[in-house]
């Protein structure tokens, strides 16, 4: 079986059009995660967008769109204004979805505001499909069977959700029983995420860290396998599958190039902070000085991104540079350059080819 979104060939985007907007809508959370992009902390900042902050962010990301618009965080269910925003995004024609992970949050009263603002889909990040194993990394007691009973509070409002599940090493061997639990727990996706080090990740160590051989065998196992699964897959931060998947014969499985950092996606955060993606420590702008759309339009480094010809190193000589482009967040992680190698692909077929 093959799933829609993984029947789409790469094809030209429009540089200037925007198709996902990820909003750090707050840096607080109740969760501890050791790999947290965010390096969440347990209070609100005084300094976070305010509502209207958010909705200008919002019209003038319409003016490029409209996109898909992650209300993400920490955890976006601690802002009070969360449903106002959202109703906003759907008027402006924007499709809001919320990545949270605390379930105690996501009531039934609160599921009810939410669908009234608009939100029909919700993500969360479950990690295994072991009770303590999935606990013990989020370091909260109880936070698995939390999750549980919102993902069937979810369903009984009619609403979806799908799980986001880190790939680390307590788990990389175990994808196939997360995949089967995944599907009985009657998700809508699965999205499998890659480790960058950066937020608490950066000190991760053992716990979060996978070699790249390892990322490999993860990668190629995904590739020859999930066009048969009873569920979708995305996977995120290792756009070398779609390398993978097209020396396999496959379709790459996304339109328009593997890392869409600054190419089609662009990251706000809490305090109005622009950034290619989430996983960047790099600031392109800030929209309480410049609107969205002037940021991402104009930014020299988005331009950059999204021109292969200017990538360096393997990413630069890779004949799959238009459809993987490689991790731009990682390369500047490591390399302190964002345009360099992305050092998880662990070979290139691209690299052989030219040399």
């Amino acid at each position: 079986m093959t799933h829609p979104h993984a029947a789409r060939h790469p094809g030209n985007i429009d540089q200037n059009s925007l198709r996902v907007l990820a909003w750090e809508t707050t840096r607080a959370c109740p969760l501890a995660c050791p790999h947290c992009r965010a390096a969440a902390v347990d209070f609100r900042d005084p300094d976070e967008l305010t509502t209207e902050e958010a909705v200008a962010m919002l019209k003038s990301a319409a003016e490029m769109g409209p996109a898909l618009i992650i209300l993400s965080g920490g955890e976006p269910l601690l802002r009070e204004d969360l449903e106002e925003i959202a109703a906003k995004a759907v008027e402006m024609g924007h499709r809001p979805v919320v990545s949270c992970n605390d379930g105690r949050l996501l009531t039934d009263a609160r599921l009810e505001s939410l669908a009234k603002a608009g939100i029909k889909h919700f993500s969360f990040s479950m990690h295994s499909s072991d009770e303590a194993d999935h606990d013990a990394f989020v370091r909260i007691p109880g936070t698995y069977q939390e999750a549980l009973r919102a993902f069937s509070r979810i369903k009984a409002h009619g609403m979806s959700f799908q799980i986001n599940t880190t790939v680390l090493p307590t788990n990389s061997s175990r994808l196939e029983e997360i995949k089967d639990w995944v599907v009985a727990l009657g998700a809508a996706a699965w999205h499998l995420f890659f480790i960058v080090p950066t937020g608490r990740a950066a000190d991760g160590g053992s716990e979060v860290e996978l070699p790249p051989h390892e990322i490999e065998r993860v990668l190629k196992y995904v590739a020859e396998n999930s066009d048969a699964w009873q569920i979708p897959v995305k996977v995120t931060c290792a756009p070398q599958y779609a390398q993978i998947r097209a020396e396999m014969g496959r379709e790459p499985g996304s339109r328009g190039r593997s890392c869409m950092a600054g190419n089609g996606f662009v990251f706000v955060s809490w305090c109005g902070e622009v950034k290619p993606c989430g996983y960047f420590d790099m600031v392109v702008g800030n929209i309480r000085k410049t609107p969205l759309k002037e940021i991402y339009q104009g930014s020299v480094e988005l331009k950059n991104m999204r021109t292969p010809e200017k990538l360096e190193g393997v990413c630069g000589l890779c004949r799959f540079n238009r459809i993987c482009g490689g991790c731009r967040a990682r390369a500047h992680a490591v390399h302190g350059s964002y345009m360099a190698t992305d050092p998880n692909c662990k070979f290139s077929a691209g690299q052989r080819d030219k040399t």
